[in-house]
């Protein structure tokens, strides 16, 4: 039998780790005197106290540990350890890489200016989506929604009489809603929209407006605010605007159609 100084001393677990081990049960002593408590381990646990060492020195967490040990399964616990941190390394690295990403694109200069608009009607469509999940919505289901706008108006003769837009508002329940926007030549008629469709009209209106072009080489991470509406709130900001109590629509589009060569421009109605 050896004394925990002794065992210690072969292991390299310290006395002290030696007694928490004991009081969770991964490591208990194979003899402990009831009147003074001394731990005693058996020369067979040798094995165990370096196993458990050298699995905690490589990070193993103590449960981990005590199932290798219990099992016999030390070498499993380890590759199982390693191929977790592993899969936390590359989580690191990809949110290391998104984070880069949004810094450099935050960092582009945005262009910020004022313009008067006239009344603008259109017909929109509005995609709810949860507030806490606005990833759920793809490009894939904005095109869709789109491409039935474009053939419907199309149909009916009333255009589209421009470029798109999206629209950003809250909606009900912790939603929010993107409205798919087309700019059509008149206020077009009930029957000319589809059965989730509406018609309305932009008021004329003062918008401030910032335009933000991206640098070549570089992609815009997913699931990150898009740096030309944190330019416009940075603009509001700046020139202590007041928005008024009404919801805040923040409209969007994107200038040229090549994947190359473009620029997306936000803005949002500051008097009308």
């Amino acid at each position: 039998m050896l004394g925990i100084g002794e065992f210690a001393g072969l292991t390299g677990l310290s006395v002290k780790a030696l007694r928490h081990y004991d009081e969770k049960g991964v490591l208990v002593p194979a003899n402990i005197d009831d009147r003074s408590a001394y731990r005693r381990y058996a020369e067979a646990q040798v094995r165990a106290g370096v196993v458990i060492r050298a699995l905690r020195d490589a990070g193993v967490s103590l449960p981990a540990v005590s199932v290798a040990i219990a099992s016999g399964e030390a070498e499993r616990a380890l590759v199982d350890h390693r191929r977790r941190i592993l899969e936390q390394r590359e989580r690191e690295d990809q949110a290391y890489s998104a984070a880069e990403g949004v810094l450099h694109a935050l960092a582009v200069p945005v262009n910020v200016s004022e313009r008067v608009m006239p009344a603008q009607p259109f017909v929109g469509q509005a995609i709810t989506v949860p507030a806490d999940d606005a990833e759920a919505l793809s490009n894939e289901d904005a095109n869709q929604v789109f491409s039935a706008l474009f053939a419907q108006l199309q149909a009916s003769g009333l255009g589209p009489s421009g470029q798109f837009w999206t629209a950003l508002r809250a909606g009900e329940r912790g939603t929010v809603e993107v409205v798919c926007c087309w700019p059509t030549f008149s206020a077009a008629p009930e029957s000319a929209c589809g059965p989730e469709s509406f018609s309305g009209v932009l008021p004329s209106r003062t918008e401030l407006v910032v335009t933000w072009r991206p640098v070549e080489g570089e992609e815009l991470p997913e699931g990150s605010l898009h740096p030309a509406i944190v330019g416009l709130f940075d603009s509001i900001a700046d020139r202590d605007l007041s928005l008024g109590d009404a919801d805040v629509e923040v409209r969007q589009t994107v200038l040229g159609q090549s994947e190359d060569d473009y620029a997306v421009e936000v803005s949002v109605t500051v008097s009308r």
